[in-house]
C-alpha cells in the first residue's frame, strides 16, 4: 500500500478539494433496464422523469398510488405532469425507502407496459457570469455595429415587432422602465410563469411559484439578476439611457427556472420549455447548461423535439473556454439546437486612475487605456500608495503566508489566477491591505464576482500590471481613482472571449455553431441591482443571437423557414474573426464556429448553402471526407462564385512531451493547413436554381499522435459583383488521428480506503465489512477523455464475471484542471447486478468472499461491440467479510 501526495481526506467531510463525487450507492446508479436512461451528469438522488408511450394523462397517479401500497414506508410525489404531445410524463420524487426496496420500487416502475422510458433527474448550474455594475444613465457601450443589427434598426425599419422570443432563466424585473414596466397583455413582457419560486433549489425542491416571473430577490440574496440582464439583451429599450437591445419591439416571454439562489434540476427545464412553446413563443433562448459535451438526456430530447416543429431553440456553448477542447456543454449539444459561443465588444466600460509619486502629476496619461479598471466590488476603492503582494510582483496571492507585510494600510498589487479572487482579497486583508488591484495574466481588465471579500478591489490589464510592477520598483506609487465611467476600445474586440467554450462535441459535431455579443455587454439588471451593468459570458452572447433572430423572423413576414435553414443562413453569412487582433490568421471554427452573425447579410442576400458546417471527423475512416454542399440561388440574376480554401488556426489539444494525454488547458494553436479537392473552383449559379460541389478533404500531415484539430472555411466569393453579393463561408474541422487512441483513464484508476491516501495495489488485500462504512473501498478516477460507458464488472475468486459492481457510468465528460471537476470518486456499497439475473435486472448484495474490480471504458467514437475497442483497468483482490 501507497500514500497519495494529494490528501482528499476524509473523503465525506465538507469542502473536498479536487474531487467529483459519483455516488454509486444510489438504487438508481444500480439498475440495468433498457428503459432506465442513463446520465453522465450528477444525478439528484431518488428523482426520476418519466415518458408515458401513449397518450393517458393518468398513468402517473396509477404508478404512485402503486408504490404507496406495496411500500408502506413510501415518500412518493409526484412533482410535475408533462401531459403534451412532445413529451408525455411524469417527474417525480421517491424517498423512504432502504436501497433494495427502492430497487423494487422502480422495477414496479419499469416493467409497466406504459412507460417509455425513465430518465434520472440531473443538475443544471445556475448561469456563470461575470458581472460588475455601473449606473444608469451612462454610456452603453452598444454592440449593435459589429453584428449590423444597426443597420437592421436604420434601414429596414425592423425592430422585431410582433415575435415573440421566450427566455428560460432566473426572472425578470418587468417593472424596469426599459422593460416596460408590467406583465401581461400590452405589456412588453407578455407571457410566463415562475416555475419554481424564491426558496427553490434542486437540493431543496420546494416548489412555491410567484403569480408572475417577477425577480424580487433583493440585494441581500445574493442574486445577480441574470434572467433581467439577459431579457434587456434582447428586447429592452430606455432612450433616457441611450439603451436599445437587438430586438426593443419584440415581445419578451420569462419562465423562471431558477430560485433566487442554486441549481435547477431538467425536470424543470422540460417543464419550461413545453409552457414555453404551448404559449406560442416564436423563440427560446436558453442562457443555461451544464459541461458535458454529450447530446443524451431528457430536456436534449424535448428541445430536439421543439425544434423539429419548426421553433427555434438558442442554447448558450458554456464558459468553459479555459479547460480546452471538448467543453461545450449540453443542452447546446442537442440535435438541431444552435450553440452559442461569444465575441468580446469593441468597447469597454471602465473607470480611470492616475498613477503618480503622489495625487498630483501623473505618470500615465488619462487617454492612455491601460490606465482603465473595472470594480470589482461594490466598495469605493480608496485612493492610497500601490505596493506588491510579494517582492517580485508574480505572487498570486494565494498564500497568505508569502503575502508581504508591507501592504499593511495599502494597495496590495496581486496576479490573476490559481486561486479565487474572494481568496486573494482575504490574504492581502489579513495582512492589514485597505484594497486590492488584481492584474490579468493576459489580456484586459474583467469583471470579477467577489461576495466575501474583506476589502474593496480592481482589476486591471495584463499591460497596466507591468508599468505598474515598473514604476513601484522605482518608487513610491500612488494610485488616484477616478468615480466616472469611460468608454474605450477593447484590445479583444471582434474576436472570441477567451471564456467561451471550445468544440467540437464528443461526437465530433461542430460545436459551437454561431457567435454573438457576449464580452463585456451592457444591459439592464434589477432595480435592487442599480437597474443597470454589464455583464460578460455565452449568457449574453445567446440572447443577442436570439434578438437577431426575432429579426429575422419580422423580415420573413408570413414566409415561413425551418430552423435548420434559418441557422443555415445565418452561418453562411457570419464574420469570421482573426484569433488576435493584431495577426492574420483566422480563429478555429471550434471557438467560433461560423462566426459573428450578420443579421443584416442574413435577411438581405438571395443565396443560401446548405450544409452549412462540415466535420471530416478524424483520419480513421473515410467515410467522412467528402461532403456536398448545395448552393442555391433565390435571387434574380446569376451569381459566379470562386471556391477558396480559406484555412484557420489550428488547436494542439494535447502537449505529449509535457503532459501526455491531459488537454492542455487552456487550448493551444499551431499551423496546420488542410487542402480541399473541389468538384469545381467556379461555380455559376442562374437564378431560382440550385448547384451541388463536392468538397474532400486533404488533412495536414501532422503526427496522427498528437490529434491536430485543423480546420478553416470553404469560401465562395463573389465574382463579377454587379449586385452586391457577399462572400458565403462554410466552416469546416477534422482531426488527425483516431480518436479512439486517446487513453480514458489519467494514469489508472486507485482503489483508495475512506481517507482517500492509501492506494491499494494489484497484490494488496482490500477488506471490507459491508456493516462498517468506515471500510468501504473507493475508487479515484480521472478522465482524460470522454466515454460513453464504462463496464464496472465484479469477477469472483476464480476471476470469472459474476455482474456488475457499479452502474450508472455512462455518457461520462472528461475531467479538467478546475478543482471541482478535477476526479472522481466512486464508493462501492457491497452489491452487485448479476450478470444473468433470475427475477430481475437489480444489485443484490456479494455473499463473504474474494473480489476484484475490472473496469472497462469504452474508448471515444468506439464500437461498443468490439473488446479492442475498450480500456481495461483491474483492481487488486476485496475481501469482503
Amino acid at each position: 500500500m501507497k500514500k497519495r501526495s494529494l490528501s482528499i481526506l476524509p473523503l465525506f467531510a465538507a469542502g473536498v478539494c479536487f474531487v467529483v463525487l459519483v455516488f454509486s450507492g444510489t438504487a438508481s446508479a444500480r439498475i440495468h433496464h433498457p428503459k432506465y436512461k442513463k446520465a453522465g451528469r450528477e444525478i439528484i438522488p431518488g428523482q426520476y422523469v418519466i415518458e408515458f408511450s401513449d397518450g393517458q394523462t393518468n398513468h402517473g397517479d396509477t404508478l404512485v398510488r402503486s408504490i404507496r401500497k406495496e411500500f408502506k414506508h413510501a415518500d412518493v410525489k409526484v412533482k410535475e405532469k408533462y401531459h403534451h404531445s412532445l413529451f408525455n410524463g411524469v417527474s417525480f420524487d421517491i424517498k423512504g425507502l432502504n436501497e433494495d426496496d427502492h430497487q423494487n420500487a422502480l422495477k414496479s416502475i419499469l416493467d409497466q407496459a406504459s412507460v417509455a422510458s425513465v430518465y434520472p433527474v440531473t443538475y443544471i448550474d445556475r448561469p456563470a457570469t461575470q458581472p460588475f455594475s455601473v449606473k444608469a444613465g451612462e454610456p452603453s457601450i452598444l454592440p449593435h455595429a459589429m453584428t449590423q443589427v444597426d443597420r437592421v434598426h436604420k434601414e429596414l425599419k425592423n425592430t422585431g415587432k410582433g415575435i415573440v422570443v421566450g427566455i428560460l432563466d432566473t426572472g425578470i424585473d418587468y417593472k424596469h422602465p426599459a422593460l416596460g414596466g408590467g406583465f401581461g397583455p400590452g405589456y412588453k413582457v407578455a407571457v410566463g410563469a415562475d416555475v419554481v419560486g424564491d426558496d427553490y433549489t434542486a437540493e431543496n425542491p420546494v416548489i412555491k411559484p410567484n403569480p408572475t416571473p417577477l425577480d424580487e430577490c433583493g440585494a441581500s440574496s445574493g442574486a445577480t439578476g441574470h434572467g433581467t440582464h439577459v431579457a434587456g439583451i434582447i428586447g429592452g429599450y430606455d432612450p433616457s439611457t441611450n439603451f436599445t437591445g437587438v430586438a426593443p419591439d419584440a415581445t419578451l416571454g420569462m419562465w423562471r427556472v431558477f430560485g433566487c439562489n442554486g441549481r435547477t434540476g431538467n425536470d424543470i427545464i422540460i417543464k419550461a420549455l413545453l409552457m414555453a412553446y404551448d404559449a406560442g413563443c416564436d423563440i427560446l433562448s436558453l442562457s443555461l447548461g451544464d459541461n458535458s459535451g454529450w447530446s443524451e438526456g431528457a430536456e436534449n430530447v424535448v428541445a430536439e423535439r421543439i425544434v423539429k416543429k419548426g421553433v427555434p431553440v438558442i442554447v448558450a456553448a458554456g464558459n468553459d473556454g479555459a479547460s480546452g477542447v471538448f467543453t461545450v456543454g449540453s443542452p447546446s449539444t442537442a440535435p438541431g439546437v444552435m450553440s452559442v459561443a461569444s465575441f468580446d465588444n469593441a468597447y469597454i466600460l471602465v473607470k480611470q486612475f492616475t498613477v503618480g509619486g503622489d495625487s498630483a502629476n501623473p505618470i500615465l496619461t488619462h487617454s492612455d487605456y491601460s490606465i482603465g479598471y473595472i470594480p470589482g466590488s461594490k466598495e469605493t476603492m480608496p485612493d492610497g500608495e500601490l505596493v506588491l503582494a510579494d517582492p517580485n510582483g508574480s505572487g498570486e496571492g494565494c498564500d497568505a503566508s508569502k503575502v508581504s507585510a508591507d501592504v499593511k494600510g495599502k494597495l496590495a498589487l496581486i496576479k490573476r489566477g490559481t486561486c479565487t479572487f474572494d481568496e486573494k482579497a482575504i490574504n492581502v486583508a489579513k495582512a492589514g491591505a485597505i484594497g486590492a488591484v488584481i492584474y490579468n495574466s493576459d489580456g484586459d481588465a474583467f469583471g470579477m464576482s467577489m461576495p466575501t471579500a474583506p476589502i474593496p478591489a480592481v482589476s486591471v490589464s495584463s499591460g497596466t500590471g507591468a508599468k505598474l510592477i515598473g514604476e513601484i520598483k522605482k518608487g513610491k506609487t500612488v494610485l488616484t481613482f477616478k468615480k466616472k465611467d469611460t468608454v474605450l476600445p477593447s484590445s479583444t474586440g471582434n474576436t472570441v472571449s477567451s471564456f467561451s467554450s471550445v468544440g467540437a462535441s464528443y461526437e465530433l459535431h461542430l460545436r459551437p455553431n454561431l457567435a454573438g455579443i457576449g464580452g463585456n455587454v451592457f444591459s439592464t439588471l434589477p432595480r435592487y441591482l442599480g437597474s443597470w451593468g454589464s455583464m460578460s459570458g455565452t449568457s449574453m452572447a445567446t440572447p443577442y443571437v436570439s434578438g437577431t433572430l426575432a429579426l429575422y423572423l419580422n423580415a420573413l413576414g408570413k414566409k415561413k423557414q425551418k430552423p435548420e435553414y434559418i441557422t443555415e443562413q445565418l452561418q453562411n453569412y457570419a464574420y469570421i474573426a482573426p484569433y488576435a487582433n493584431d495577426v492574420k490568421e483566422l480563429d478555429s471554427p471550434l471557438r467560433q464556429g461560423a462566426g459573428l452573425v450578420q443579421i443584416y447579410d442574413a435577411i438581405k442576400q438571395d443565396v443560401h448553402i446548405s450544409p452549412a458546417q462540415i466535420s471530416f471527423n478524424d483520419t480513421s475512416s473515410s467515410r467522412y471526407k467528402t461532403h456536398t454542399l448545395t448552393i442555391t440561388n433565390h435571387g434574380h440574376s446569376t451569381i459566379t462564385y470562386q471556391v477558396i480554401n480559406n484555412v484557420s488556426t489550428a488547436i494542439a489539444p494535447y502537449d505529449l512531451k509535457k503532459s501526455g494525454y491531459a488537454p492542455v488547458e487552456p487550448t493551444v494553436n499551431v499551423k496546420a493547413a488542410a487542402k480541399l479537392r473541389v468538384s469545381s473552383n467556379h461555380i455559376r449559379v442562374p437564378p431560382r436554381s440550385s448547384k451541388k460541389v463536392r468538397v474532400t478533404v486533404i488533412p495536414p500531415r501532422t503526427d496522427p499522435k498528437e490529434h491536430i484539430m485543423y480546420g478553416g472555411f470553404v469560401q465562395f466569393k463573389a465574382l463579377h459583383n454587379r449586385h452586391n453579393n457577399k462572400d458565403i463561408t462554410v466552416p469546416y474541422f477534422g482531426v488527425v488521428g483516431d480518436q479512439r487512441e486517446l487513453p480514458i483513464f489519467d494514469d489508472s484508476p486507485y482503489l483508495s480506503d475512506i481517507t482517500g491516501s492509501n492506494i491499494y495495489g494489484k497484490n494488496e488485500t482490500f477488506v471490507f465489512d459491508p456493516k462498517d462504512e468506515n471500510t468501504t473501498p473507493y475508487i479515484l478516477f480521472r478522465l482524460l477523455t470522454p466515454t460513453a460507458r464504462i463496464d464496472a464488472e465484479l469477477l469472483d475468486h476464480k476471476n470469472k464475471v459474476i455482474g456488475y459492481a457499479f452502474n450508472g457510468l455512462e455518457y461520462l465528460p472528461r475531467n479538467t484542471m478546475n478543482p471541482e471537476n478535477y476526479m472522481n470518486v466512486i464508493g462501492w456499497s457491497g452489491t452487485y447486478v448479476p450478470k444473468h439475473p433470475s427475477n430481475a435486472p437489480f444489485a443484490v448484495p456479494v455473499p463473504p468472499g474474494t473480489y476484484r474490480f475490472r473496469w472497462r471504458a469504452l474508448k471515444l467514437l468506439g464500437n461498443p461491440h468490439k473488446h479492442r475497442d475498450y480500456e481495461v483497468w483491474e483492481s487488486g483482490p476485496i475481501k469482503v467479510v
